[in-house]
């Protein structure tokens, strides 16, 4: 039988609650003040505690962050007559696993019990993660053990320390700059600089002076002189990131580089020399954008030394149960907060789903459900998965294809909170033709509930 204690300085509420809950099938254990609630809480066959927030000797808070150093995974539900805003969102930041006002509805205080033990239950089948210890997470460390993935290592291990450009390519998150740091981490230089430039969020005249860096006078503005990328990665690695999006006239500076080390400031004259091995990628296919005619047949075959290509997530499952141990990990060291088991339910669901946004999407998606989770399991509805690409049809539409396009990629900004740069990710085009598209679609304003 399961055991429930009932914190509660009332005798009233305590004892009608204890009543409730040995006529529901429970043993129940009773505490009057907040030092016997805690040491009543730490008692082994203690499965719940149902916690007033007025207690005398410690407060309900107190007591309950005392339960959650000793017992971090005991399920807590706050009870009390001060229901309001504030108290919730206390109760809940200190790990409280529900909160309930007074006086207390018997049925849903039934239906909170009910589910708190049915995820214990799952948690009992679910996958413990940390008790596995081969995967802790490590800065620029990639994980995976399919056969794409250990193809990549090999290649990595291959040219690490050499200074050929490599060009990797994939769609959008699956892991490109990790490549990209995986190189340089990995490489005699590791102590020299790591610098990423997102080609496709600036303007050419911008990435130019970015890339090449200015004198002072060169344009409006430049007020003095100003190092590029190329010049401030010396002796490391410059990774170029979505290099399709690059225009005609940067793609000439860039084939420049690539064939003689050197280049000029942005209205400057001097020939600066550097020693920077450059690491490109693109969610493109680039063979497919030199034929034509948007991309540089030359330079296409300067970044061509060495190519990396990353399957998506859908086509390497067998990583998921390493990447999901990862970035719970990952999110655990950022938050402060602790999930780590993942019920069969929900790991079925990750499993099944096909993961178009691929690795990113799936981390977001952790991040998010780990955040909308009380506890430590990772139960199957704090994922909120979109319905899959694969199997579901989407529904006929009749609109002209305009307003089609404007409620999209309404709907794709809204989805990632405005963030252009996932945005444009998503909707496969660069970051200057989303910025056309909202200004000639009205959209340049975020609804007032996300900001």
């Amino acid at each position: 039988m399961k055991t429930i204690l009932v914190a509660d300085d009332d005798q009233a509420i305590r004892r009608t609650l204890e009543l409730h809950l040995v006529e529901e099938g429970f043993v129940v254990l009773t505490a009057a003040d907040g030092c016997e609630a805690v040491e009543k809480a730490c008692q082994e066959e203690v499965g719940l505690v149902l916690l007033d927030v007025r207690l005398p000797g410690k407060d309900g808070f107190e007591v309950l962050g005392c339960i959650k150093e000793r017992r971090p995974t005991l399920p807590v539900v706050v009870v009390t007559a001060y229901d309001d805003m504030q108290t919730a969102i206390k109760a809940i930041r200190l790990g409280a696993t529900d909160y309930l006002g007074k006086p207390v509805d018997l049925d849903h205080l039934d239906e909170v019990i009910d589910k708190i033990f049915e995820m214990s239950a799952l948690a009992r089948n679910g996958v413990v993660f940390q008790e596995a210890s081969d995967t802790p997470y490590e800065q620029n460390v990639m994980v995976g053990r399919s056969r794409a993935m250990k193809e990549v290592y090999k290649t990595i291990g291959a040219v690490a320390d050499s200074r050929a450009t490599v060009l990797i390519q994939g769609e959008s998150g699956t892991g490109k700059e990790m490549v990209a740091r995986a190189l340089h981490f990995n490489s005699s230089f590791r102590n020299r600089p790591f610098i990423a430039v997102a080609c496709s969020s600036l303007a050419p005249t911008i990435l130019e002076s970015e890339l090449f860096g200015h004198e002072k006078g060169a344009f409006t503005g430049a007020y003095r002189t100003k190092p590029g990328k190329f010049e401030l990665a010396q002796g490391g690695t410059l990774f170029l990131d979505e290099i399709s999006e690059t225009s005609p006239e940067i793609q000439v500076k860039l084939l420049r580089f690539l064939q003689e080390k050197e280049f000029e400031r942005v209205g400057g004259i001097e020939t600066i020399k550097a020693d920077v091995r450059v690491v490109a990628a693109s969610n493109k296919e680039l063979a497919a954008l030199v034929e034509s005619g948007v991309f540089r047949k030359d330079l296409y075959y300067r970044l061509n030394v060495v190519t990396i290509c990353l399957q998506p997530l859908r086509e390497r499952k067998e990583d998921i149960l390493q990447l999901v141990k990862m970035f719970l990990e990952k999110i655990r060291l950022e938050t402060g907060k602790c999930v780590n088991i993942v019920p069969q339910e929900t790991m079925n669901l990750i499993l099944a789903h096909s993961w178009p946004g691929n690795v990113r999407e799936l981390e977001n998606t952790l991040h998010r459900a780990v955040l909308l989770s009380h506890g430590n399991v990772l139960l199957s509805g704090s994922l909120q998965l979109e319905g899959d690409r694969e199997r579901d049809r989407l529904a006929l539409v009749v609109k002209p294809l305009h307003e089609v396009e404007r409620e999209h990629i309404e709907n794709i900004l809204i989805y990632t909170n405005y963030e252009k740069k996932w945005a444009s990710e998503i909707l496969g085009i660069s970051r200057p033709t989303l910025d056309r598209r909202v200004k000639e679609y009205g959209l340049e304003d975020a609804p007032k509930s996300l900001v």
